[in-house]
């Protein structure tokens, strides 16, 4: 326990919603899905949750960064920089158009780490998903909080493509519109002088649960199987000036491993999944 922030564990919010056609409509041509998003009363793909239960703020309650102001509900870690480090996400109902969802939020830890670029905060969050008082899915999301220098530099090995590979690239307008679905404020995804001079990003930096969103239905078109359990861990970030790359391979008889890499092929986003 970090006894500065000690009044933060187990801290929770509640927040009720529905899942709502127009949004279910939107997000799937957000993110560029074929055919026709599904109406009322049919299921979604699994990570369609993430734009579900995000907190309302009033915009004087709304820091530089275009996050909440912190010493709300996440503590007020002073470092500068926030970050999605990475989340776990447990399916056991599929959600469907039109369910009322009630997510409830929970800090579960709060770490200290010192690593080669310096201190590192993390604040691990759970979130359930219930309709109807049953549990439909769990996230486990790893933030970080971090003083040190964007990474951006090329490696000196590069990440290997499995089986399965697709390219892709993002643009502007898939960020801010992401963002808006998953009311995301973070400035760095829409905001390019703020992401440039405040932040020291080379361009705007495409969302990591929007990566891992890309590569859950990636892994669920190329395996032809339902996600049951799918984790993911950022370790740098992509931009919006350059095309990424899907890829993953069969680990076993109901798992896959997949990531993503950027145009150097370098690895941003490492994933495992487990279908049914």
């Amino acid at each position: 326990m970090i006894q500065e922030y000690k009044t933060w564990y187990g801290k929770t919010e509640v927040f009720k919603e529905q899942l709502s056609e127009v949004n279910c409509r939107r997000l799937y041509q957000t993110l560029n899905i074929k055919g026709i998003p599904p109406s009322y009363g049919e299921k979604v793909f699994p990570m369609a949750l993430l734009i579900l239960g995000e907190p309302s703020i009033p915009l004087a309650e709304i820091g530089s960064d275009g996050h909440p102001l912190r010493g709300g509900f996440m503590p007020p870690i002073p470092l500068k920089r926030r970050m999605f480090a990475g989340g776990e996400y447990v399916f056991h109902f599929p959600l469907r158009v039109g369910n009322e969802v009630k997510v409830t939020w929970k800090i579960s830890d709060i770490i200290r780490k010192n690593g080669n670029s310096g201190e590192l905060i993390f604040v691990n969050l759970q979130r359930d998903f219930c309709v109807k008082d049953r549990l439909y899915a769990t996230e486990f999301r790893n933030i970080v909080y971090t003083d040190s220098d964007p990474k951006s530099l090329l490696l000196n090995e590069s990440g290997r493509t499995g089986e399965w590979v697709e390219e892709i690239q993002s643009d502007p307008l898939q960020l801010f519109r992401f963002s808006a679905l998953t009311f995301n404020g973070h400035r760095i995804h829409y905001d390019r002088s703020y992401a440039k001079e405040v932040e020291g990003y080379p361009g705007l930096v495409v969302h990591g649960p929007l990566l891992a969103t890309l590569l859950s239905l990636f892994a669920e078109k190329k395996s032809g199987r339902k996600l049951r359990k799918f984790v993911f861990k950022a370790k740098r970030p992509i931009f919006d000036s350059h095309k990424f790359t899907l890829t993953g391979e069969s680990t076993g008889k109901n798992s896959s491993k997949f990531r993503v890499l950027d145009y150097q092929l370098q690895t941003a986003i490492e994933a495992e999944g487990e279908f049914f």
